[in-house]
């Protein structure tokens, strides 16, 4: 990073002294606000609309600065705000460079990693996020641990005395969505289903979770992928991953298939031990196995799990179906809609976080299996989902400025 020349810190020094009568016709910075989290600090700027904007770092001091065109910040949004005890922040302000330029200014601790700033939209928000070091960080939680290898037979009585204690939840509501894992189903030697003209549903899902992790990373997701490639991995492998990477979100892609050849729709599954016969068909068919084999200890851990992440997860499927149908329905109008569903599904039982598995369509419906094959419809796809989970990431950074 180049240090400021004299004359731009003079410039700015002055400009930021009082910067005189404001002009007709400028945007404002309404607030800047510093959430702060186990792992990282995130200076949050929302405008009143949405404005072109530059960033730079800068050092001798270590600094990092957002020039906001077309804007103005009152003395109150910019007032100095410090970063608690071992942030990379150390102070952040706000003031006007120029009449019609904003500048927001965040003095960073020395060694700090380097910022990442992205957007939000509804309300527009610029975001840095700084990463704190790993020594400062809160330390978390311990994963439950995994079921016996050995599940009790169908209708046993089950030691509930026995069974692995519960995870303390995370305040979800405080937690910001950063990094999401997109988990493409089947795979391998497990091609799920197979539908018209021999289209394998692990190929076609393993399209659409490529295409949503390009468009996640382009929206400032950080992505990880369970597979991205035609390879098998275990159920319990693929929520390990998301535990492990201590994962935000968790969405498991599939393709859905029937007898009759008649049913089509995109449907969105969230976990629970309460589920209906269609439900239970396709829960048994993504699990590889049937309803009856399904352990008790596996429904009492699901049970377990419900009371921690049911209401985020019903709230991120909700957002996700009502996405996906959106978008689909501008290039397939006659996109139908069985709505959100619950389901015991095992790739969801050991997930630390909101999950949910979406249905893409059936590759048994002829019509839906064609649309499926084709690229287009994995980028729609992927687009309709992301804009689900834009939209769960929005309502979480509200409700964490609002009980700021």
């Amino acid at each position: 990073m180049k240090a400021l020349a004299a004359p731009f810190v003079l410039a700015f020094a002055l400009a930021s002294l009082g910067a005189g009568v404001r002009p007709n016709g400028l945007e404002d910075v309404r607030s800047v606000a510093v959430v702060e989290e186990p792992t990282q600090t995130r200076v949050v700027i929302e405008l009143s609309a949405k404005e072109p904007f530059e960033k730079h770092e800068i050092d001798n001091p270590n600094r990092l600065y957002i020039d906001v065109s077309g804007t103005w910040i009152s003395p109150a949004a910019g007032s100095p705000q410090p970063g608690s005890s071992g942030s990379p922040l150390r102070v952040v302000r706000g003031g006007q460079n120029t009449l019609t330029r904003s500048r927001i200014v965040l003095e960073l601790a020395r060694g700090a990693s380097a910022p990442r700033v992205y957007t939000l939209e509804n309300p527009y928000r610029i975001v840095a996020e700084l990463p704190k070091p790993a020594a400062t960080r809160a330390p978390a939680p311990k994963p439950v641990p995994a079921p016996p290898d050995s599940a009790p037979a169908p209708g046993a009585q089950v030691d509930v005395a026995a069974a692995p204690p519960a995870q303390l939840a995370p305040d979800w509501d405080q937690r910001a969505v950063r990094r999401i894992v997109i988990d493409a189903g089947h795979g391998g030697k497990d091609p799920g289903a197979t539908g018209v003209d021999a289209l394998r549903e692990a190929t076609l899902v393993l399209h659409v979770a490529q295409e949503l992790e390009h468009e996640l990373s382009a929206r400032g997701f950080e992505v990880l992928m369970t597979r991205d490639q035609d390879v098998f991995l275990p159920l319990p492998q693929r929520t390990d991953i998301a535990n492990h990477r201590d994962a935000d979100l968790f969405l498991s892609v599939h393709a859905n298939a029937a007898k009759s050849r008649r049913l089509a729709g995109v449907e969105t599954y969230l976990l629970d031990t309460r589920y209906d016969h269609q439900t239970a068909r396709v829960a048994a068919r993504e699990n590889g196995t049937t309803i009856s084999q399904l352990s008790d200890l596996h429904l009492l851990l699901a049970s377990l799990k419900l009371g921690n992440n049911e209401r985020y997860a019903a709230r991120y499927a909700n957002l996700v179906q009502s996405s996906l149908i959106r978008r689909l329905r501008k290039d397939y109008s006659d996109t139908v809609d069985p709505g959100v569903k619950r389901g015991p599904f095992l790739v969801l039982f050991e997930a630390d976080m909101p999950a949910i598995l979406v249905e893409v369509g059936f590759v048994s419906n002829a019509a839906e299996g064609r649309r499926m094959a084709q690229r287009a419809f994995a980028r729609a796809a992927a687009e309709g989902i992301a804009d689900g989970v834009s939209a769960y990431r929005e309502q979480q950074e509200r409700r964490i400025l609002a009980r700021r």
